[in-house]
C-alpha cells in the first residue's frame, strides 16, 4: 500500500490571496405590486426573481439547504406580500437589501458557516402594457462594496 501525498486539505482562505469568495442563493420567484409615484405611475403589479448574494467569510459560507433556502424565501415572500406605496423599483431593491442585511433565520443556525450579505439582485419581468413596458427584463442591484454585517 502507498501512501498519497498528503495535498493541504486547508488552502490559505481566498480574502489573504485578494479574492472575494461567495454563495448566490436563488433565484425565488416573486410577485409584487407598486405605486411608482416619482415616475408618474398608479398601482401595477410585476413577477421577478431576488438572487441572494453572501460574502463567505469563512471557510464555509451561507448554508444553502432546501430549508435554509425555503426560509430564506419566506422572508423575501414577508416583505413582497404588501403594496409598496410610492416606490420605484430601485426603492424595492433598496428595502429588499435592507430587509435581509443581517438577518439569520433559526433554522440555519445548526450549519454554522460565517457569511454576511454583499448583493440583492431584483430581476423584474416586464409585459407590453398600458404603462409603456416592455417584455424585456430588467436587473436591479444593490451591492455592498466593503464590510458588511457578519
Amino acid at each position: 500500500m502507498t501512501d498519497t501525498p498528503d495535498l493541504d486539505p486547508t488552502p490559505a482562505p481566498a480574502q489573504d490571496q485578494g479574492l472575494v469568495r461567495t454563495v448566490d442563493v436563488g433565484p425565488f420567484g416573486i410577485y409584487f405590486t407598486n405605486v411608482n409615484k416619482a415616475m408618474g405611475l398608479r398601482a401595477h403589479s410585476h413577477t421577478g426573481y431576488v438572487t441572494v448574494v453572501y460574502n463567505t467569510v469563512g471557510r464555509h459560507g451561507y448554508p444553502s439547504f432546501a430549508d435554509t433556502n425555503a426560509a430564506l424565501e419566506a422572508w423575501i415572500h414577508e416583505l413582497t406580500r404588501a403594496v409598496f406605496k410610492d416606490a420605484t423599483n430601485e426603492d424595492i431593491a433598496d428595502r429588499l437589501f435592507a430587509h435581509l442585511d443581517g438577518y439569520v433565520d433559526p433554522v440555519w443556525e445548526p450549519w454554522g458557516g460565517e457569511y454576511s450579505l454583499r448583493a440583492i439582485h431584483l430581476d423584474v419581468i416586464g409585459v407590453h402594457d398600458a404603462l409603456g413596458h416592455d417584455n424585456s427584463t430588467t436587473r436591479y442591484t444593490v451591492a455592498r462594496t466593503t464590510g458588511g454585517q457578519s
